[in-house]
């Protein structure tokens, strides 16, 4: 199927964990390729199955064309392990990004926004500027309201429109330093104009809506709009065209 993209095609791997399957998963990657000089991928992992012995196979060139999605969510190791619900995963992910360094690997790290992190993310914007400095990006992400989240949505979700504060020391603390930061989720109208410019129309259109409102903006092509299972009464609530 990878091998019949269309041209110049970003292929999205997804679970799950990838990396359950790592050696499959990187024959894959090296035949496609090794076959398809056109093609890129993007993995979603939670690097917690990275160890020295793939140091060198990920130094291979093919994977400059391999950009790794990993969620660390707190620099408080029991704060992340407490949020992703395993013990000692802080200390594992350490050691992942560790042997990815020494590959050379592109990362794009990303932290979900929720209730129990947002008082820390200035936290965690100093400890990437201190330690994670090779990551490409920093991809600040607000809830979905899908899978666990779905039954704890009213305890999980925040409100960046009312509680922009931290996001936005956060942001600024990462652009002082030189680190590529962005907002994945995050409708456009919802956030401060000195930050609109980092929300990304991060949604696909496959599960992309948007409100009745939306028709008149004039910045709805650059907006990520909600997702199609967000809660329309949240959703008309914060619709304010630009």
């Amino acid at each position: 199927a990878c091998l019949l993209a269309e041209p110049d095609t970003l292929i999205g791997i997804t679970g799950g964990e990838p990396t359950l399957y790592k050696e499959q998963l990187l024959c894959l990657m090296e035949r496609v390729l090794s076959t398809r000089p056109d093609l890129e991928f993007h993995v979603l992992s939670n690097a917690q199955h990275f160890e020295r012995g793939d140091v060198e196979r990920l130094r291979d060139p093919l994977f400059r064309r391999v950009s790794w999605g990993i969620p660390l969510y707190a620099a408080d190791p029991a704060l992340h392990d407490r949020i992703v619900g395993k013990a000692g995963a802080f200390d594992r992910l350490e050691q992942s990004l560790a042997h990815l360094i020494m590959a050379g690997a592109r990362v794009e790290l990303r932290t979900v926004l929720l209730t129990d992190n947002l008082d820390s993310l200035h936290h965690l914007a100093r400890h990437i500027i201190a330690r994670l400095r090779f990551i490409e990006v920093w991809s600040l992400m607000q809830l979905e309201n899908t899978g666990f989240a779905k039954n704890r949505w009213g305890q999980l979700r925040v409100d960046h429109r009312t509680h922009f504060g931290p996001i936005a020391a956060a942001l600024d603390c990462a652009a002082l330093h030189g680190v590529a930061a962005q907002l994945f989720n995050f409708p456009r109208c919802t956030v401060p104009e000195p930050y609109r410019d980092q929300a990304a129309a991060s949604i696909s259109d496959w599960k992309r809506k948007y409100m009745p409102a939306c028709g008149t903006c004039s910045e709805r092509d650059k907006c990520c709009g909600f997702f199609e299972w967000h809660p329309d009464s949240e959703a008309l609530q914060g619709v304010s065209p630009l």
